[in-house]
């Protein structure tokens, strides 16, 4: 399916930043590899001349396509955060293909990639990965060969059905050290062979230091040890709460460790902690104000609002307060800050959803406004808040208010305003509210962040005067912290009250008890034994500019450098740790298996089992040494591969009795039920297989293998019979899947 994308590209671009751009006709150039048609003589001359050596660049490493007719190109001038650099479009407007080539400013090559428009991409390879290595590398020796020999192969991987391609990764190697920030990466078409794209990570003209290391990896551990702590904390799979085989959900909450920092590097020369990797040289740049992301967050987020007769129902059935009342709740508070100018406001009434009817609760939004006229002479603020009420218990579940602007625009004064109350007086206040409102939540909690939240105004020598405090609580079980859960909240100075507050809360949730759980210093040596701690080169990123605020230049007085050193690194991913086996655990609380690559003893590379490697080099199969292509498959079989690929039933018929052995005709029938053909397939009285044996057809399955006939998902047999009874091998499944695959693309 052809998808124009060039013109979302192309409106998406301009807004990345400062850019000159221009449409050519590529007739010219595609013929005379030199000659630029520009489209507008008048643009400045050394970025045509720049323009002409970028294409001149480009033809001499890419062929472009004589049908590629119409020409774009962007250029990024150079600004505070970016070099300056080309990105030049070829396409042909007929099927909407086209290639995309970006350069840095001195030509080089960084990313490439080639659109073929309407061409249908077949979801299953016609390579092994393999084979497909040398394409890879035959690519970057044509567009980058100086890069090549510094080059190390790492990893590939197949990138899906839908993209179809294989993904090969390479790191840059310099003296015999791996030096991971600077890679490449090509992506080929497992179908075609032909590249599709690449991706070029380079430090050109760098300083490399030399490989030699006066500490040992021994010494560095230990310096690692001595600055990193492993937190032991909580993790959910929240996304993941369905258990196998049952519609309840359960939440659960599982223990790990984790590394407190999020980097930290040894350097191999001199033992310095490094705990970045981007250097700020002279930065002088205030707290920004924690406009707090939170403020949005409601602690049962409303959908679905009722009509007022659906309320008068609820009301009957639920005994819900009025929308009146909890107007009462919310303003007799001593504690929220309610501007005195909020006279109107507006109510809603809304069911938030849980987990289980049990969490689904029934919530008023009010919306409170300062309906005063506008008077933009004298005063042109006009305060707003936002709060929500369980509509049964009356308790305040979320709160925001506006606060007036100290700025004087008139004038372009900051007014100074007294800040009567400090962070401690504030914490007091907010600690008294969530003891009235959810005392059985706030108990469970500790006080893990607190700070300047506003800055009410600037002195007269710039220095911001603060005006409100956040305070951040977080839950905890058993003395660990669980993160997920938290209570926030904001008090104004000049009030002394509440003006943002919201509770993230799941009463339900299954802790995982942190008995018998080995120390940090022992997660610690776990953790750095594992994979991925070793000697590397890595970038500083050494950033600079002009601290004079007052010149009002200093965002464009910056300047960028880059150091390279060799350190001691832990790349640990991932890097939780279990506190009861020291093993590595996924996002999910498993333990880490690490890729899944298929390999078998018993298949040899062999044209008879081509699409068992296929399948493998997809990630896809079954785990052990052997596949056993001759033994029979399951019906839990067949559907863990085809779900592998992304094919699902809209039911759970398919997995009762999934260890029965399936056959030929069930088959037909699942692949038919993926395909969305299960309604015309069940009028079994219209079909007819041509089959000798259709007669041992089961009737429920009829219609479906006459559609798998007429799709070619099953190869003719020699004796036109079907076999509808008969079971199926490993190998024999494989090839059906593969072929049901490719029919199925073909009908997207």
């Amino acid at each position: 399916m052809g998808r124009k994308i060039l013109s979302l590209f192309l409106s998406g671009i301009l807004l990345a930043g400062s850019a000159s751009t221009a449409s050519v006709s590529a007739e010219v150039i595609a013929n005379e590899p030199y000659v630029i048609a520009m489209a507008d003589t008048k643009k400045d001359e050394k970025a045509d001349k720049g323009l002409e050596k970028s294409i001149k660049a480009v033809k001499t490493k890419i062929d472009i396509p004589k049908e590629y007719t119409d020409f774009n190109y962007y250029y990024y001038g150079s600004n505070t955060y970016t070099n300056n650099y080309w990105t030049l479009i070829w396409s042909n407007q007929k099927d909407y293909s086209y290639i995309e080539v970006s350069l840095d400013k001195d030509n080089n090559i960084t990313y490439y990639f080639k659109y073929n428009g309407y061409d249908k991409d077949k979801s299953v390879p016609s390579y092994l990965k393999k084979e497909l290595l040398d394409e890879a590398e035959d690519f970057i020796k044509q567009i980058a060969p100086k890069l090549y020999p510094k080059l190390e192969f790492v990893s590939s991987n197949y990138d899906g059905i839908y993209n179809n391609s294989y993904t090969y990764v390479f790191n840059r190697k310099e003296n015999g050290i791996i030096f991971p920030d600077n890679l490449v990466t090509i992506s080929v078409d497992a179908h075609t062979g032909e590249v599709k794209s690449a991706y070029l990570d380079w430090l050109y003209d760098a300083n490399i230091p030399s490989a030699h290391s006066k500490i040992t990896k021994e010494e560095a551990a230990k310096l690692i040890g001595e600055n990193l702590n492993m937190k032991l904390t909580y993790k959910t799979d929240y996304y993941q709460i369905f258990e196998e085989g049952k519609s309840e959900i359960k939440k659960k909450a599982f223990l790990v460790y984790e590394p407190d920092i999020p980097y930290i590097s040894i350097d191999a020369k001199s033992g310095e902690v490094y705990l970045t990797k981007s250097e700020w040289v002279e930065k002088k740049v205030d707290n920004p104000s924690k406009e707090a992301e939170e403020k949005d967050d409601v602690a049962k987020s409303p959908a679905g609002v009722l009509t007022e007769e659906e309320i008068a129902k609820i009301k009957e059935l639920e005994n819900l307060i009025s929308k009146e009342k909890a107007l009462e709740i919310l303003r007799s508070n001593p504690y929220l800050y309610i501007d005195e100018n909020l006279i109107s406001f507006t109510a809603s009434l809304s069911k938030s959803y849980g987990a289980n009817d049990k969490e689904s609760i029934y919530v008023w939004t009010l919306v409170l406004r300062d309906e005063r006229p506008v008077d933009n002479d004298r005063d042109d603020y006009r305060a707003f808040a936002h709060a929500t009420v369980d509509a049964k218990t009356g308790k305040i579940l979320s709160f925001n208010a506006s606060l007036k602007n100290n700025y004087d625009y008139q004038t372009g004064k900051w007014l100074p305003v007294k800040i009567k109350y400090d962070r401690e007086y504030g914490q007091k206040v907010f600690e008294k509210f969530l003891n009235g409102q959810i005392k059985d939540r706030f108990k469970k909690t500790k006080l893990v962040d607190q700070g300047h939240d506003y800055i009410a105004y600037y002195k007269e020598d710039n220095a911001p005067v603060y005006g409100g405090y956040y305070y951040r609580y977080n839950r905890f079980n058993e003395g660990v912290e669980f993160s997920y859960n938290s209570i926030y909240g904001a008090i104004d100075g000049v009030s002394g009250k509440i003006y943002s507050y919201n509770c993230n809360w799941d009463d339900d949730i299954i802790f995982e008890s942190p008995r018998n759980a080995m120390t940090d210093k022992e997660a610690f040596d776990h953790y750095i034994s594992k994979d991925g701690f070793d000697l590397k080169y890595e970038v500083n990123v050494i950033n600079q500019y002009d601290p004079d605020y007052k010149a009002h230049k200093a965002y464009y007085d910056y300047s960028e450098a880059y150091e390279i050193r060799l350190v001691y690194r832990p790349d640990i991913y991932p890097y939780y740790i279990s506190p009861f086996t020291g093993e590595q655990l996924d996002d999910r609380g498993q333990v880490y298996k690490g890729s899944k690559t298929y390999a078998y003893n018993d298949i040899a590379d062999t044209k008879e089992n081509r699409e068992i490697l296929i399948l493998a080099d997809m990630n896809i199969g079954f785990e052990g040494e052997n596949f056993n292509p001759d033994k029979l498959i399951t019906v839990s079989e067949i559907n863990q591969l085809l779900e592998s690929l992304g094919y699902y039933t809209k039911d759970s018929e398919d997995a009762m009795d999934s260890s029965k052995l399936i056959t030929r005709e069930e088959l037909a029938y699942s692949f038919i039920k993926r395909l969305g053909l299960e309604n015309v397939a069940k009028l079994s009285e219209i079909y007819k297989t041509g089959y000798y044996d259709e007669s041992h057809i089961s009737s429920k399955y009829l219609g479906a293998v006459a559609l798998a006939k007429g799709l070619k998902l099953f190869p003719n047999q020699d004796s036109n019979n079907f076999f509808p009874k008969n079971n199926i091998s490993r190998r024999e499944a494989v090839q059906l899947i593969i072929n049901f695959v490719s029919v199925a693309n073909e009908s997207r």
